[in-house]
């Protein structure tokens, strides 16, 4: 953010997916005036898209909308609107140095971690994998470096046992809109000033893909059961192979049993589930599975032998 206290005027909103709509929604309903428009990306191919939501609420709130097709195209837009400030939700590309340099009062971003924890791709999974008792939202200043600029205010959002991503996510959701709301003047008004990041104290997640959910039945029951938790809805899911195809696990829960015997064995079918061994001796209660291709489903619909053994 650049020491500069002009009125800003010129607001570009850049982003994509369910949150940067709501965001987009919100600053609309803040400060119309001030909101030149906004920037995203036909992500159509993503399943999180909501591509047709964005050109539906830039319809209905008369808002300009500026669809990009690449990195190129997004820089070019930029040079062309010369925002005095932007605002970014749910982007696909880091913004080139270059471009940051163009925007007088600069650019925040929100992130969904409590920086300088979890810079990168997908933290609120990575925080889940890593059994975290809370995560959070950070209202942040873009920097040259990795989600590394200055905070503007940052919201801490608990992590329940038996919570799943989906409900993190949501938590993290209304965490983003209630920041947004409550800074959003301060900021264009200069009213309030960020703090610098603790750079000894962060950490870093790495980007992950649909073949990371593959469970180890030999890491300890509580491990898988966080993957199990981190890969469920919207991701692609947590899986085992069975008979040659993906078995996605969904939902499932920890057991406080000991069963001996070897990891990925099956050990009892229940009312409850499937009672699966892990590297722990300890088990875990498979709920909720869907074999590639098909329906969602029981495990015991599914599973129906302790003769069985996953790899």
């Amino acid at each position: 953010m650049t020491k500069n206290n002009k009125k800003i005027s010129r607001v570009l909103f850049i982003g994509s997916k369910k949150l940067g709509l709501q965001c987009l929604d919100l600053l609309e309903q803040l400060n119309r005036e001030a909101l030149l428009g906004a920037v995203t990306i036909d992500d159509r191919e993503d399943s999180r898209s909501v591509f047709f939501d964005f050109k539906k609420l830039c319809f209905k709130k008369k808002i300009k909308l500026f669809v990009t097709k690449n990195k190129k195209e997004f820089n070019q837009t930029i040079k062309k609107l010369k925002p005095d400030f932007c605002i970014v939700a749910g982007w696909y590309w880091l913004i080139d140095n270059e471009i940051l340099s163009l925007i007088p009062h600069g650019s925040v971003g929100l992130h969904g971690s409590l920086l300088p924890k979890y810079r990168g791709g997908s933290p609120a999974v990575w925080a889940v994998i890593n059994g975290e008792k809370e995560t959070g939202i950070s209202l942040f200043s873009f920097a040259d470096g990795m989600d590394n600029g200055e905070i503007w205010a940052q919201v801490r959002v608990p992590i329940k046992g038996d919570d799943y991503i989906g409900d993190v996510l949501t938590e993290i959701e209304n965490a983003s809109l209630d920041i947004l709301k409550n800074n959003y003047y301060k900021i264009l008004r200069h009213k309030i000033k960020p703090k610098k990041q603790d750079q000894s104290k962060a950490t870093y997640c790495a980007q992950r893909i649909p073949e990371d959910g593959l469970i180890d039945w030999k890491k300890p029951s509580i491990d898988i059961y966080n993957l199990i938790r981190a890969q469920s809805e919207p991701y692609p899911g947590a899986f085992t192979i069975f008979n040659g195809k993906k078995l996605i696990i969904w939902r499932a829960k920890p057991s406080k049993l000991v069963y001996y015997g070897t990891p990925g064995q099956v050990a009892k079918i229940a009312k409850e589930g499937v009672y699966i061994i892990c590297g722990d001796q300890k088990p875990i209660i498979l709920e909720t599975v869907q074999l590639e291709h098909e329906d969602k489903v029981s495990a015991k619909e599914i599973i129906k032998s302790i003769k069985i053994r996953f790899k």
